[in-house]
């Protein structure tokens, strides 16, 4: 019997072209069951995460469908029915396959080569939790792994075509993606915190206090590094006016001039994907690495992590998940982690409640019912103080972007200007356009404005700056170079997401995105900006996240 490679029928319809969806997914399922046969053997714990990617897959097609609720079961029943069929045919040749690891190895580069970019990184860290799902790596699953690695590149966004590239070295060299194994699958910073907030009054009272008590160590954090940092930036136009060694927090704006090599771990919106901060910070060793800096500087190298913002909505585990973890983790280390400020980051009074800047906020909506409004104030109170940019030597780190056109021109003055509130509140909210300029107009009449190449370039020459790194945008292959100005650049990066991710909705549209994070690196000519993919999977199970352990949990609610 023959299958063709990448190719598969609708159901029902085998003389018909392939349906796009169906054939994409079928392509991937294709290249998984291939792979699970590469040690000679598809076992039951490789067909039951096969099985449970399938699942994911039709209750995505099923909840995002606008068909009656008729039409879609019908669908949902097409598609089991197809992938059934699917299985159903490629599992002898594939046994067959085994028996030649040479032919196999060959399909599985071929189904691989023959996928887009987008979905080449989706099979990666599927192909990863699969070969993970039996406890362990064997040698041959290993070399495939690399081997697909290698294959995969980086594509960047097309170079502007109308803002002309300054001639001059790079400001930053951003390398291709990579993979980091992870060092551990736990820590024990990491795992009193995974307890999700209890139905139970009384235990969800201790809960409430530990929380409370954290959110107020981390305000006097901040309070402390202000005092030590207060109008440092008065008067600065270019950071290179600040002595090399300065590292300090004016207002919301933190600086820094390493005196020595330092490597900054950075993390995109996290959106309450816990699983994929959890498997960040293991795959980086962030913490013992940090200690070990902290224990002896002279032999260990600096590192510090930066969030930009957005730890909240959209996942699972947004209060009593990420923003936990990124609170504890900077009152143990804050001279060695960054914590920014993002757009989901905005509570305030509406009457004699508090609600959300934006909409949905599934991460208030969800302990509303169940937190006193003492606690929703603590957060409000906490967001206000967080900072919102971070300057490492003439990079800028900062949520979304750059501040609306006219508000720029009228109160930017110097760096210091980076702590006036308006345009701390429009740097929370921008986004690129793939043009030279946006109207100021058209800027005007959404908080989420956009804006264009050559108003970037304005905005960074005047602020002495050559590099942007921010988030705040979707980006489904995790991280992206957004421009490429010559001089000047500015890349994106996106943590939350996951095909498979059960830290997500099963409709949300994050399951598209290949969370992964950023290494910067200074001190040793050149900067150095290299991409990594975040591999979530492992932590999505019980044994390796105490927020999926046997517990009552609260509902997860809209509104």
């Amino acid at each position: 019997m023959e299958v063709a490679i990448g190719v598969h029928t609708r159901p029902g319809s085998a003389s018909s072209a392939p349906d796009p969806d169906t054939a994409r997914f079928s392509s991937i399922v294709d290249l998984l069951m291939s792979v699970g046969h590469v040690d000679g053997e598809f076992d039951q714990r490789s067909r039951a995460f096969v099985l449970h990617y399938v699942d994911s897959i039709v209750l995505m097609r099923e909840q995002s469908s606008m068909e009656p609720a008729d039409v879609r079961a019908r669908l949902s029943a097409s598609w089991r029915a197809h992938f059934a069929e699917l299985d159903k045919d490629l599992g002898d040749e594939l046994a067959q396959l085994a028996q030649a690891p040479d032919r196999l190895r060959s399909r599985v580069l071929a189904l691989f080569s023959g996928l887009p970019w987008n979905d080449q990184a989706t099979a990666l860290e599927l192909i990863h939790g699969l070969l993970h799902s039996d406890g362990s790596f064997t040698a041959t699953e290993l070399a495939l792994y690399e081997e697909l690695m290698a294959a995969f590149v980086v594509v960047s966004a097309a170079p502007s075509t109308t803002t002309a590239k300054k001639a001059g070295p790079a400001p930053m060299i951003v390398g291709a993606t990579e993979w980091k194994p992870l060092a551990a699958v736990s820590h024990p910073l990491l795992d009193p915190l995974e307890q999700t907030y209890s139905p139970h009054p009384d235990e969800r009272k201790a809960q409430i206090e530990w929380d409370y008590h954290l959110i107020q160590q981390a305000m006097m954090q901040w309070h402390n590094q202000r005092a030590a940092g207060a109008n440092r930036l008065a008067g600065i136009q270019n950071i290179e006016q600040l002595p090399v060694g300065s590292r300090f927090l004016d207002g919301f704006v933190h600086a820094f001039r390493p005196s020595a090599p330092v490597e900054l771990i950075v993390l995109g919106d996290l959106h309450g994907c816990y699983s994929c901060l959890k498997a960040a910070l293991l795959q980086s060793n962030f913490i013992e690495r940090a200690w070990a800096h902290q224990w002896d500087p002279q032999r260990y190298p600096d590192v510090k992590l930066v969030f930009l913002g957005d730890y909240i909505d959209r996942g699972r585990f947004s209060f009593d998940g990420v923003l936990r973890a990124a609170l504890q983790l900077f009152v143990a280390m804050p001279d060695q982690v960054i914590l920014l400020r993002g757009n989901h980051e905005w509570l305030k009074w509406q009457g004699d409640r508090i609600v959300s800047g934006v909409y949905p906020a599934e991460a208030l909506a969800s302990i509303v019912p169940h937190v006193p409004v003492e606690m929703l104030e603590a957060y409000r109170q906490l967001f206000e103080l967080m900072p919102t940019s971070m300057l490492c030597e003439q990079t800028l780190l900062v949520h979304a972007g750059i501040p609306r056109a006219d508000t720029f021109e009228a109160r930017y003055h110097g760096l210091s200007s980076l702590n006036d509130p308006e345009l701390r509140f429009q740097m929370m909210w921008s986004d690129p356009a793939q043009c030279d300029r946006v109207v100021v107009e058209t800027q005007r009449q959404n908080p989420r404005f956009s804006f264009g190449r050559a108003q970037f370039r304005e905005f960074m020459e005047r602020a002495g700056m050559t590099t942007m790194i921010r988030g705040h945008e979707q980006i489904d292959r995790g991280f992206d170079v957004f421009y490429d100005l010559g001089d000047q650049l500015l890349l994106t990066v996106f943590s939350a997401g996951g095909s498979v991710n059960a830290d997500l909705p099963p409709e949300s549209s994050y399951r598209a995105v290949t969370p992964m994070a950023l290494t910067l690196q200074y001190g040793n000519g050149t900067p150095t900006a290299t991409p990594w993919m975040i591999d979530y999977a492992p932590f999505n199970f019980a044994p390796h996240n105490g927020l999926y352990r046997a517990q009552p949990v609260l509902e997860f609610r809209y509104a």
